[in-house]
Order: structure tokens, then C-alpha cells, then sequence
């Protein structure tokens, strides 16, 4: 993406990105601000074309829209920058080495020629000095290539390194690409990829698998309270807890906005309840403290829905069962787990 180095079309492009940003209640912070002027521009065709679609349908584009948005069409866009710039170098890389090889191949070939050429100078009648001679030109030969084998084992090293270097970098790039820069955990792209790959396994090796996806209950309430930094102070808040309370093998994700999901294989419902209710005590337990004040904010609370994978069950089925479950929780009164009973009614647990 290429940007316009004049001050008064960039001046432009960010005086609509501000007023739009303020005509849809979007707070100004640096992540938002970025998707509206890239929006301002023009110059990311796919990200005009989702917002546009978004205002047609009268959708009401919030900070939680503009920060999936940003994910779908920004972040994941660096990542793919960053794989095809290491995949550029990884291929520069290789031709190196076929290089190099083809270099050590060809000071094989001379040292074998050299020494064949020697030999053939030899008969019987060969003195003492024609084979010292001979021996001089092998010794010689072989002393180049063992030169030219330690140069060759130097810049293999070299780009060994350099390979080492680009895998790191790529690496990085991915786990940025995959994490919610905001809490930590993973976000909604690396959710759909685990819950995924777990209903594979979980349908491979005949093993139950839960889903449980909360809501921060008032969330909207207590951001338009306290201000968008308290709200992601309690978002942090509720994914360090999650994390806490998740097992090694789970994943825990924020599913988008204020609602959160926990990916947990092998483990029966009722399980995934005590596990499910032991996470939302000890989000209720903290209390808030704004930061810049010390003043105590109170405490937040969760609604969290459980359900349990059924046989031949895909992840969209799977998610709205899930998703049922949490409103049945919101519903039911709050600060709560609810999970589906064996003949699929919901059943509320104790809060």
C-alpha cells in the first residue's frame, strides 16, 4: 500500500477520518484511527468495500466492529506482507546454496581431474622426481578444495543463520497476527483455526469436547461510565482470569468485543461447568481500581454457555449452541453458567 507524500491530501484524508470517527462514536485511539484513515484514502479496496457494506445495512460500526475489522483487514494483511517478504528471501536464500553446491561440485570435478591428469603422467619408467612432482600437484589440489571446503562451510553457516533469522521473524509475525493485541490471548481468526482443528481431533479420537463461550455482563453500561480505558483495563482483567483458570491444552480467546471463548478437549460437560464457574468466581472476586485515581470502580461479573461437540457437528452449529447457552445465562439473570442438559434444554446453574 502506497501512501501520498502530500502533507495537504494526508491532511485531508485525516480531517474525514476524525469526523467520520466522530459521527459513529468511535473513540479516538490509535488503532481506530488508523482503520478510518486507511477508510479516508481509499487505498485498501476490500476494507472500503466492508465498511460501505456495513452503512448500507444501517449496522451501527462500533469499537468492537472497528477493531474486528482492523484485524481482518490490517492486521492479517501485515501478516501476509511479512510471509511473502521471508518467502522472497527464503527463495534467495536456496539459490545461494544451489550455488554454493554447485561451486563445491565443480572443485570436486578439478581435484578429480587433477589428480587423474597426474596419475596418467606416470609409468614405469617414472622417476623419483616425476612422482614427487605428481604428489606436488595432488597435494596442492587438495589443499585448494580443502581451502574451498572451509569457505563453503563458513557461508553455509552464514545462511543457516540467515534462514534461523527468517523463521524467528516469521514466527513472530504469526503469533502477532493471532493474538488480540489488547488482552493477550488469542483472537478471533486463531479461534476459528483451534476450534477447528479440535473438532478433528475430537471426531479422530472419540473424545468430548466443550466450548464455552462469556460476555461481560454491562460491559457497555461500565465503558460508557468509566471511559474506554477502564473498559480495556476490565477486558485485561477478564483474560488474565480466563488464563488462570484454563488448562494447559485449552485456548482461550477473545471471540470478539466483550465476549470471550474457551476452547476445552477432552473434558465432559460437567467438568467444563465447575471449570466454567471456578473462572467466573474469580472474575467477580477482583475488585477495579481506576489506575490514574485509585478510586474503586466496583466489581465486574460474567454470564458464561457451555456446550458439549455432538457427532458430526460443525463449528457454526457448535458455536450457536454455545452461544444459546449464554443468552439462556444473560436471560436467567446473570453472573452465571449455563449449560445444555441431556435433553438439550438449557439448564442453569448456580451463580
Amino acid at each position: 500500500m502506497t501512501y501520498t507524500d502530500d502533507i495537504g491530501v494526508a491532511t485531508e484524508w485525516s480531517m474525514k477520518a476524525l469526523g467520520l470517527m466522530a459521527r459513529h462514536g468511535i473513540a479516538p485511539l490509535p488503532q481506530n484511527y488508523d482503520l478510518w484513515f486507511r477508510y479516508a484514502s481509499g487505498h485498501n479496496a476490500d476494507l472500503n468495500e466492508a465498511i460501505d457494506s456495513k452503512l448500507k445495512e444501517g449496522t451501527k460500526i462500533d469499537d468492537n466492529i472497528s477493531a474486528d475489522l482492523h484485524q481482518r483487514f490490517i492486521t492479517h494483511a501485515a501478516l501476509t506482507n511479512a510471509t511473502i517478504n521471508a518467502g522472497d528471501k527464503l527463495n534467495l536464500e536456496v539459490d545461494n546454496i544451489l550455488k554454493l553446491v554447485a561451486e563445491a561440485a565443480g572443485d570436486s570435478s578439478a581435484l578429480g581431474a587433477s589428480v587423474r591428469q597426474a596419475s596418467a603422467e606416470l609409468s614405469n619408467r617414472s622417476t623419483a622426481n616425476d612422482v614427487r612432482r605428481v604428489v606436488d600437484v595432488i597435494v596442492a589440489a587438495t589443499r585448494h578444495m580443502e581451502t574451498r571446503s572451509k569457505e563453503l562451510e563458513l557461508r553455509l553457516n552464514e545462511t543457516k543463520s540467515e534462514l534461523n533469522t527468517l523463521q524467528s521473524n516469521l514466527t513472530k509475525a504469526r503469533n502477532e497476527a493471532r493474538t488480540d493485541g489488547l488482552t493477550g490471548v488469542a483472537n478471533r481468526k486463531a479461534f476459528d483455526e483451534a476450534l477447528a482443528q479440535a473438532i478433528t481431533q475430537a471426531s479422530v479420537d472419540s473424545s468430548p469436547l466443550c466450548l464455552v463461550i462469556g460476555d461481560i455482563d454491562h460491559f457497555k453500561l461500565f465503558n460508557d461510565t468509566w471511559g474506554h480505558r477502564t473498559g480495556d483495563q476490565v477486558l485485561r482483567l477478564v483474560a488474565s482470569c480466563l488464563k488462570a483458570g484454563a488448562r494447559e491444552t485449552d485456548t482461550v480467546a477473545r471471540y470478539g468485543g466483550e465476549e470471550f471463548a474457551l476452547i476445552l478437549p477432552g473434558i465432559a460437560t460437567e467438568d467444563a461447568e465447575k471449570l466454567a464457574n471456578e473462572i467466573r468466581e474469580t472474575v467477580q472476586s477482583r475488585e477495579l481500581v481506576k489506575r490514574s485515581t485509585g478510586e474503586t470502580l466496583g466489581r465486574v461479573t460474567m454470564s458464561l454457555g457451555i456446550a458439549t461437540l455432538r457427532h458430526g457437528e460443525g463449528s457454526s452449529t457448535f458455536i450457536e449452541r454455545a452461544d444459546a447457552c449464554l443468552y439462556a445465562a444473560k436471560r436467567g439473570g446473570r453472573n452465571r453458567v449455563v449449560s445444555e442438559t441431556p435433553d438439550l434444554a438449557p439448564k442453569a446453574k448456580a451463580s
